[in-house]
């Protein structure tokens, strides 16, 4: 039976979900911390989760930084190049 989604991943699910088609997939992730009230490094783990459970996957080829991640669900295939 999987695990439910702590209440900081469920933030993150539907912040990227709400953000997903306006920011073309890009999310700054001090957005979740503003909302959630939590450290970075805590919605960075949150993600790291997320992606395990395969609820959202991170766009490989786009550049990363600490701060800003591409995102695409599961619903929405990458686009190809």
């Amino acid at each position: 039976m999987p695990k439910p989604l702590t209440p900081l991943e469920s933030a993150t699910l539907a912040t990227i979900a709400a953000t997903q088609s306006e920011s073309d997939g890009w999310l700054d992730l001090t957005r979740v911390c503003s909302r959630t009230g939590r450290h970075l490094v805590d919605v960075r783990q949150a993600v790291a989760r997320l992606v395990r459970y395969g609820l959202v996957a991170i766009d490989e080829e786009a550049p990363r930084t600490e701060r800003w991640l591409r995102f695409h669900l599961p619903t929405h295939a990458p686009e190809t190049r």
